[in-house]
């Protein structure tokens, strides 16, 4: 008899450990994150994620975007969206149009311009002919750097919102002048590791599911809940919105107010930080120690 090892499943955990540190402005932690997934080989997805990261949390800083295989030109387009205030309306434009693309136009009635989320559905479909029109709509250079960075950039997304996210980047900025982004402060807390085992992770889930319970809620309404209320926090969101409507829409289909939402989350908060806390420490001992070796034993074998 003998333990069977291999090396921890930890790339969920840190590609999102990732993205929250973005979002709240913690740069050491995304050296860290960014640099543990390019040691575990994981640098495809990296380069993917830093592009669509960018669209996502900031659009505007896709103008100057330039990302290759190389981790340091990933690290320096995170870091820039990581120290920046952010600008979701691409992110929600995009998400609203891909929902909308797939059949649900239950939104139309709670965004700033139906007409834009018909725009970006389309261009799901024609991507070539968007460019070709969207290029005729920009009036400075701003504005045909951000459209060449989508053009240039559409194909590393992988899902079909995350392409929609990028050219909802290009259309955006056909209608917005601005070409400076200001930046953030500093982060002087400690960054809460809890927050990265959300939804996206396995036990994330987990603690979720067995918190709905515990409250008698549905497991869809928490994880919107905490959602809007935890995973997506940023440490400053400059006037987005789409943001805004999307999550009106998406709190309003699992069945809350922005007002319920918040609630529910306040009390679900202690619960599932609890159940989150040991693991959480593993994943800070993880990502702070630098090493890609480390096995744990999973499971006895006979021989």
């Amino acid at each position: 008899m003998f333990l069977r090892a291999r090396r921890a499943s930890t790339d969920p955990q840190v590609r999102s450990l990732l993205q929250k540190a973005v979002r709240r402005g913690y740069s050491q932690i995304v050296k860290l994150a960014s640099t543990r997934l390019d040691a575990n080989g994981d640098r495809t997805w990296l380069r993917s994620r830093t592009i669509v990261i960018t669209f996502e949390e900031c659009w505007p800083l896709a103008a100057p975007l330039s990302v290759d295989r190389d981790l340091t030109s990933k690290q320096n387009a995170l870091l820039k969206v990581t120290n920046s205030a952010k600008q979701k309306d691409a992110a929600s434009l995009g998400a609203l149009a891909y929902a909308y693309h797939e059949g649900d136009h239950s939104m139309l009635g709670c965004v700033p311009e139906p007409h834009d989320i018909r725009i970006i559905s389309e261009a799901l479909n024609r991507p070539a002919a968007f460019f070709v029109w969207v290029f005729g709509e920009s009036n400075s250079q701003w504005t045909r750097q951000v459209i060449r960075s989508a053009e240039r950039y559409l194909a590393a997304a992988t899902w079909q919102w995350d392409k929609a996210c990028i050219l909802a980047g290009a259309f955006l900025a056909t209608k917005d002048s601005v070409s400076t982004f200001e930046t953030s402060g500093v982060q002087t807390k400690e960054f809460p590791y809890w927050v990265a085992l959300d939804k996206h992770t396995p036990v994330g889930k987990v603690a979720l599911r067995e918190v709905s319970e515990e409250l008698n809620s549905s497991y869809r309404k928490l994880i919107w809940a905490s959602f809007y209320f935890e995973s997506a926090l940023v440490n400053q969101l400059l006037p987005s919105p789409w943001w805004e409507a999307e999550k009106t829409w998406r709190l309003r289909r699992a069945g809350l107010s922005v007002e319920a939402a918040e609630e529910l989350w306040s009390s679900a908060r202690p619960l599932v930080r609890r159940r989150l806390e040991a693991e959480a420490m593993r994943l800070k001992h993880l990502v702070e120690a630098g090493s890609s070796r480390e096995i744990f034993p999973v499971q006895t074998s006979l021989v």
